[in-house]
């Protein structure tokens, strides 16, 4: 049980340090066409695209990625307490 709850934990890292890559390559001009821009974006979309449904239209700012992330620390605060239980 443990070495699940350890493998989320690093899904959920790696979700984190994606969505802020994408929101950070967002302000770069042709980095969201490289390769590697394409890929980050199609990765942390699967996180943040229902979020980016859900919530309503603010102008020009997009805050769908910090839902994202406040949710992705809200699944970690569950899996340390998960962890804490199972140990």
């Amino acid at each position: 049980m443990n070495l699940i709850i350890s493998l989320l934990h690093y899904l959920i890292q790696a979700f984190e340090i994606l969505i802020v890559l994408s929101a950070l390559m967002s302000w770069l001009p042709g980095a969201a066409q490289s390769p590697l821009g394409r890929w980050v974006y199609s990765i942390a979309g699967i996180v943040v695209n229902p979020v980016r449904r859900v919530m309503p239209r603010t102008g020009m700012i997009d805050f769908s990625p910090l839902a994202a992330l406040l949710i992705l620390e809200a699944a970690e605060m569950g899996l340390r307490v998960l962890s804490q239980i199972f140990i």
